[in-house]
């Protein structure tokens, strides 16, 4: 029986990492977020307002509801300290307005008194078919790396808070790349200087000594991450170096743990 218990839901998470690990490939041209530090992205220029439009879990669509009416309401607040406006998905409306969707998924694993989730953040805009120009619909144009975390039941709500945060953090920052002028509003609002510098878990490249103060450190141009004692991490070019204070936050840049340091 104990055999049988363990095996049900370590078939689930199987399942769900696979299903959740699929990514699509991004139209010609465009790359994630992470691609995109200190570029503009070309789509995000001149949008004006967006709505937010948090995709909950189908799993329990009635479960933590006011949650997710709280989340909503700080990502709302965190774009607007951006200078970024938000209006509502109106019926009939909903083709013209971008809509930044926060995409997450969870699985509840009550036998192992834990929940995992995946969060995808994207930003959909109306675009026209190229052979029928006349015709329109709504596509990714910028996306976030997807993340896929294990977490314990009581701590899930903070967690994904978290994480859903660190990907606004992203999107605010490539926006403001391709919209310079919303770098003032953002000052004008008093907001942080993660907001007009780099996004949450991604470190300003530095010089070896300052990135190696970090627990862990990448290269800008590697999915990796490493101890920074790592043999792998003095391979890293000073200029590409970026140091991490912790593993959620290289794991919410995108970046994978090294298999030879194990951080």
């Amino acid at each position: 029986m104990k055999c049988k218990k363990l095996y049900i839901p370590s078939v689930a998470v199987c399942m769900f990492f696979c299903l959740a690990g699929y990514c699509k490939e991004l139209p010609e041209g465009l790359t994630n977020e992470m691609a995109l530090i200190g570029q503009a992205n070309p789509a995000l220029v001149g949008i004006e307002q967006l709505f937010v439009h948090i995709i909950r879990p189908e799993s329990e669509p009635n479960e933590n509801s006011q949650f997710w009416k709280e989340l909503e309401a700080r990502v709302i607040d965190k774009l607007k300290e951006a200078g970024i406006k938000t209006a509502p998905g109106i019926a009939g409306n909903i083709l013209n307005i971008p809509e930044l969707r926060i995409h997450i998924e969870l699985l509840k694993l009550d036998d192992l008194q834990q929940y995992i989730f995946h969060i995808q953040t994207s930003l959909m805009v109306k675009v026209s078919l190229v052979r029928s120009p006349a015709r329109y619909i709504k596509a990714d144009v910028w996306q976030t790396s997807p993340v896929m975390y294990a977490v314990a039941l009581q701590e899930m709500q903070a967690e994904v808070t978290d994480f859903v945060l660190g990907q606004i953090d992203a999107f605010i920052h490539a926006y403001i790349a391709a919209n310079p002028k919303a770098a003032g509003r953002a000052a004008q609002n008093n907001t942080g200087v993660s907001l007009i510098t780099l996004p949450k878990g991604q470190a300003k490249p530095a010089d070896r000594a300052d990135a190696a103060k970090n627990r862990y450190v990448a290269s800008k141009n590697s999915k990796v991450f490493h101890r920074s004692d790592c043999p792998w991490a003095k391979k890293i070019k000073p200029e590409n170096m970026i140091g991490y204070e912790n593993r959620r936050q290289a794991i919410s840049a995108g970046k994978r743990p090294c298999k030879r340091c194990k951080p």
